[in-house]
């Protein structure tokens, strides 16, 4: 009687042990493949650069199997969500910081690794012509606080005709351009003194005068930032004689705005023209060099 009951009883253990290993294999099996659904529905969205859905999908099959593939994948297409909402809102910092850490994510995904560094270099491109865009506006208070009222005007036209500038990453510099712009008095026009000379003579006598048109190209305005420059420049210390006498390099070359040059842009463009080999600076010296 006993040996009957011991194998009756060994028997069912048997069966519920058996049924127990069915139930944990089955359930396997189903996580794996909600695993592979999710991580192949993630990396469509990747490919589609919806990086919202993709991390909900990788988030998906990090609960169905935690993988470092999967909870890497999360972090990547998370950052890049935190770094476009950065962007929009113009918090470049913080975008920069989100999209360094995408770009640098072990076990990543190729392609957001890829999209990561593609947006790094744009955010840089934009901090510089936001940047550029900044120092403008600020000459032109300048000039407006000296009475140079045409040469500001030329500035702020610089800033409100700049391609793009309407755009989320600068309207708001666009604004502030704008309005300086609608504050200034009308253009300043000297009527051109008629003279007795033949009529076929087309030149332009000493009593003429014109109005004079600042040549923005050499406007250093457009090329700076706001870092105060080192007056170290290949190893030579950069003097206010050095200074004095660039801006009569600028002027000798005909630079109509060397007024709107402050020596920050003056000592920037002598370290470019040194690192170049040149003892002479050009307008395009003053350009920030990345």
């Amino acid at each position: 009687m006993k040996k009957a009951l011991l194998l009756a009883t060994t028997g069912l253990a048997l069966i519920l042990a058996g049924c127990s290993n069915s139930s944990s294999s089955s359930k396997s099996t189903d996580n794996s493949a909600a695993y592979k659904t999710e991580m192949t529905k993630g990396n469509d969205a990747v490919s589609a650069q919806n990086y919202t859905k993709a991390a909900d999908h990788f988030e998906s099959a990090v609960k169905a199997k935690k993988t470092d593939k999967a909870t890497a994948s999360e972090k990547q297409a998370t950052n890049l969500v935190k770094a476009k909402k950065s962007m929009n809102n113009r918090q470049f910092s913080a975008a920069k910081k989100a999209l360094t850490i995408a770009k640098n994510q072990e076990n990543g995904n190729k392609k957001m690794t890829t999209k990561a560094k593609t947006m790094l270099t744009q955010v840089k491109k934009i901090q510089v012509t936001r940047n550029n865009f900044k120092l403008d506006i600020k000459n032109a208070k300048a000039l407006i606080k000296s009475g140079s009222n045409d040469q500001a005007r030329s500035l702020l036209e610089q800033v409100t005709n700049s391609k793009g500038v309407k755009g989320k990453y600068y309207s708001d510099l666009y604004t502030q351009a704008k309005e300086l712009l609608d504050s200034l008095p009308a253009a300043s026009v000297t009527a051109t003194n008629e003279t007795n000379t033949d009529s076929s003579d087309t030149s332009t006598d000493s009593n003429t005068s014109t109005t004079t048109t600042d040549d923005q190209s050499s406007n250093p305005a457009s090329k700076g930032d706001f870092d105060v420059e080192s007056r170290k420049g290949e190893g030579k210390e950069i003097t206010d004689a050095d200074i004095a006498n660039a801006r009569q390099q600028l002027t000798d070359q005909g630079v109509k705005t060397v007024g709107a040059w402050s020596d920050n842009d003056i000592i920037r463009a002598i370290k470019n023209a040194r690192a170049d080999g040149r003892d002479t600076i050009q307008p395009s010296d003053a350009k920030i060099r990345n």
